[in-house]
């Protein structure tokens, strides 16, 4: 009898180590946006929307791109087709990348994501922090992006 509680008990065990791994691998984020990891390479390109916004704090990540959420509290100018409203909230993206730690710490088992720069002067909205920033829209993915100063062109 003493055997089997044993082998439960080492089964229990493993189980409560792998679902804890999987679960820190899936919610484990860590901020290393002051860092960068490759060299890329834009090209400055016309901004499509200039606006005063208000940062929620809320960001998502989905694979390898990172999103915020803002508050529109002024549209400057806009030269889309898409109607921003005053006080509405919109999802953007930002020049952020997501690397696994295991890819990029050298130790195959280390769970978790992490959030790097992309080399520009970008830095995220904190909640309740107002800002006027330019929005490029990419006219592919439909979605709208955070626009570093170094990337506008004038």
């Amino acid at each position: 009898m003493s055997k089997r509680k044993l082998l439960i008990s080492l089964a229990l065990f493993l189980c409560g180590i792998f679902g804890t791994y999987f679960i820190l691998n899936e919610f484990l984020v860590l901020d290393r946006t002051s860092q960068e990891l490759e060299i890329y390479d834009f090209i400055p390109v016309p901004a499509d929307v200039e606006v005063a916004v208000e940062g929620t704090g809320e960001q998502n990540i989905v694979n390898d791109q990172v999103s915020t959420k803002i508050k529109i509290k002024n549209v400057q100018w806009n030269h889309t087709s898409y109607h921003l409203d005053e006080g509405s909230e919109l999802d953007v993206n930002e020049y952020f990348v997501v690397h696994k730690n295991r890819q990029v710490s050298g130790l195959q088992f280390i769970p978790g994501r992490s959030v790097y720069s992309m080399g520009t002067s970008y830095r995220r909205l904190k909640q309740g922090e107002q800002r006027t920033i330019h929005l490029t829209l990419n006219k592919d993915t439909k979605q709208f992006w955070i626009m570093p100063e170094e990337l506008i062109k004038k």
